[in-house]
Parts: C-alpha cells; structure tokens; sequence
C-alpha cells in the first residue's frame, strides 16, 4: 500500500512531492471524506473532538457489511507519510489520544459514516502526530490521514497583545511601539520552529516578531532566458509542509519572511531589465507566497555574479526599484524588508513614477556591527544596526546591541541564525534575556523541545 500523491502547483517541479515507490496500492483520496470539510484531502486537529467521516463506496453494497479499522497497518504508513513529506519526525498518534467506532452499512448502501474521537489533546507531548485512518470496506482499503499537532505554550502577539515597550527612560518621542525583534535562520542549518520557541518568561509572548528564512535562491533558466525562485532539498521539506513549519511561527503573531538570494549564475537585483521583468518575477513570488503562507520578502543582494551573463547588462539602482515596486503591486499586503548590504540605493532616488526605496520597504536593518543608519532614509522606528552574527561569533554581545538601538531610537534589532548547539545546551536563552531585559523588562526562556534541523541529523 501506498500514499498516492500530486504536484501541489504545475508551475515549478520543485513543488511535486515525493512519488511513492510502490503505486499498487488502493488508497484513493477522498475516499474517506472528512464530514465537516469534504474538499480535504487531509484532516489536522489540534483539540479534543468528535469527527464524522464518510466512506464512500463507489458501488452499491452486495450485502451487509462493516467499516473496520486497519491498526495493523498503521506502522508502515506512518513510515510512508514521512518519506511522502521528505521528514522523520510524524510519530504515530498514541492509542490513548483517540477511539474509532466502528461503521455499518446496509446491502445496497453506497456509503457509510464512521467516528473519530480525537481526547486527552492536553497530555500529548509537544509534536506532530499521524493517525493514518485507513478502513477496511468490502475488501477495499479507504484512507484519510488525520494529523494532529501539539505546540508548546506560548500567547500570541497581535495588535491587542503587544510585548511591554522598554522599561527604561530614553528620549525618543517618536517610539511608540515595543521593540522588535529579528531572527535570521539559516535552513541548510537549523529548523525555523526553533524561533518561535523563544518567549518572554513572564507574558509568554515570543520576543521574535520576524523569522526571515534564509534563503530562496534567484536562479536562472538559460533555456527560457528568465529568473525564477530556488528552493534548494534543505528548504524543500518547509515548501512541502507549511503547515508544520510555518504556520507555528504565525500562529504566534509572528510574521515569516522569505530571503531571496542571488546564486551566482548571473541574475540579481540589479540587472533588471525593465519593469515588466521585475514585474514577471515578482508575480511568481506572489504564487509562492499565497502557496506557504508567508508574509513577505526580504531583499539581499549578493552572489549575483552579473559578469555571467553579459546579455543582461545591470541597470543601476533603478532595476532594484523595478523589483521593490512590482512585489509591492502584486502583494500589497505583504512585508517587503532590507538587508542593508550589497546595494548603492539612496534615501533622495527616486523610480520613474516617482517613489523611493523608503515608500516600499517596511523594515531595513544594516550588516553585522554596522553603526551607520538608514541608507535609504527609513525612519529610526523601523531600522535597526549592529545586526548580530551568531551562527559562529555567538550572542555575547546581543545586551549591547540592545541597549544602542534602544539610545539612539532604533526601533529594532537583527540577530542572524542563532547556533542549534547554543539552543541545545541552554546557553541561547540566558544571552537572548540580556538583550530582552533591556527591550521589554523580562527574561527570555525556550519553551518546548527542541526541533532538529539538518545539521542536527
């Protein structure tokens, strides 16, 4: 028996999930019909409750009949989703967490309902779970996968949830809003759930209001002479499951951005060739974005390589205007930021119809240990310098960090990915609550397991 899956979106093969190895099995999606939402073909929970499902037979039934559930079965098709998702850490939901009533059906019926009792939600370890619901009708094997997923605790930021504002005094009339907080994470490295996990130990709201995913690749397909978004295998699994990545982050309040990063083949902000292209490629981020969930894209211009392809020469500043203008036209809504790094762009540039850089970018933060600020002229609120390499230089300056954005009326602060190792050893929290005492008046914790990223494996 096996999954049998679909190509999320036909538009980039990077999309399709793993095919199955064995595709004699009798798994039909939607067989097994989730009552109260039949257009999934997959069902999450994440409380106790009672769940209708409907089987459909296809055919009239030749005789009296039950709807049994196939336990036996249950290993193997844990195994199965996992390879499906590119992951290892769908476990098997306890026997204790759920009961299945049996179903019934009459000669004649072509279909038949079934109950599923999801309990004991408040017990289960922190996790994602699988209950591979697959039933037995007239020899035939129907199959509805139910995932449920437990978080650790956490109160989400909102508008009506802020973190506290700094409880020192600084004379910065324009700060209204608490501080903010960034963190890159490198995904070749560490899982981004990590991030959310981080919380103030009082209120319990995380102190990461940003996770930027580091990093979408723009590549280049010389066969069609265009650009077009990259997810290499170790982003591949986040592509493949939002749900389980990136909706736990925002579910906290937490916005998620994509890095988009030049790859070395010839293509980068700058080499735009009108706004039309900007345009073209910016329309494809926005079917990635509606795809994951996410909300929004930060900017870094590096590794582009322009020598590479001398058919598309670089068009200065403006091109990277093109791109900052067309994303802001196909997704408004989203959050465009800036890694303050790799560009010329200047606060008095303006585009051909008359806007600045600071007219799109929402939030702008500089290079490591850099002191200067805005290039392009954002307001102190929504920049913030002295952004912090962790991965190898640590966070035993993050206290200092904190307390100049918070003199000099920053309204934010970068932290680039944080060490899994760090995390592990609970040396990471302690040095995050340096800077939150500064920021927001208490102490950081890590709440919850920790999730292994590739370099943990």
């Amino acid at each position: 028996m096996a999954f049998l899956g679909a190509c999320q979106d036909d538009f980039d093969p990077k999309f399709e999930l793993p095919k199955p190895d064995n595709s004699s099995g009798v798994f039909m999606e939607s067989s097994l019909i989730n009552k109260q939402d039949p257009k999934a073909s997959v069902s999450t929970f994440s409380q106790d409750g009672e769940y209708t499902f409907v089987a459909e037979l296809g055919h009239q039934a030749k005789e009296d009949g039950e709807i049994s559930l196939m336990k036996s079965d249950f290993e193997k098709l844990v195994q199965q989703y996992n390879d499906f998702k590119g992951a290892n850490d769908y476990l098997l939901l306890p026997d204790t967490n759920y009961e299945f009533v049996k179903g019934t059906f009459k000669k004649g019926a072509t279909s038949s309902e079934v109950q599923l009792k999801i309990k004991d939600y408040r017990n289960l370890e922190q996790g994602n779970y699988i209950l591979p619901l697959a039933v037995s009708v007239e020899g035939k094997t129907l199959l509805h996968p139910v995932i449920v997923r437990k978080d650790a605790d956490y109160v989400a930021l909102s508008e009506t949830s802020k973190k506290p504002m700094p409880p020192g005094t600084y004379n910065c009339p324009n700060r209204t809003e608490p501080m903010k907080m960034v963190a890159y994470v490198e995904t070749n490295d560490w899982d981004i759930r990590n991030m959310g996990q981080f919380i103030l130990k009082d209120s319990k709201k995380p102190i990461f209001d940003m996770v930027v995913l580091f990093a979408a690749n723009m590549n280049y397909n010389s066969k069609t002479g265009k650009r077009y978004l990259y997810f290499n295998e170790k982003l591949q699994p986040i592509v493949n499951d939002p749900d389980k990545y990136i909706k736990p982050l925002r579910d906290r309040g937490i916005k998620v951005i994509l890095d988009i990063l030049p790859n070395h083949q010839g293509v980068g902000y700058y080499n735009f060739q009108n706004y039309d292209e900007a345009l073209e490629f910016a329309r494809e981020c926005k079917r990635y974005a509606d795809l994951l969930g996410i909300d929004g894209w930060d900017i870094d211009e590096e590794y582009a390589k322009y020598e590479k392809l001398p058919q598309k020469p670089q068009k200065g500043n403006i091109s990277v205007l093109w791109f900052m203008r067309a994303i802001k036209e196909v997704m408004p809504d989203k959050l465009l930021t800036l890694y303050d790094y790799g560009h010329t762009l200047r606060a008095n540039e303006t585009d051909d119809v008359g806007k600045k850089a600071s007219d799109y970018i929402d939030y702008e933060w500089s290079d490591y240990n850099r002191v200067h600020q805005s290039m392009i002229g954002l307001p102190n609120e929504r920049y913030g310098n002295r952004s912090i390499e962790a991965a190898q230089q640590g966070l035993g300056n993050t206290a200092f960090v904190a307390n100049q954005n918070l003199q000099i009326c920053n309204g934010l602060m970068m932290i680039f990915s944080i060490n899994g190792n760090q995390i592990k050893n609970g040396n990471a929290a302690p040095q995050l609550s340096s800077a939150t005492e500064f920021l927001y008046g208490e102490k950081c914790i890590f709440e919850g397991k920790y999730h292994k990223g590739p370099k943990d494996n």
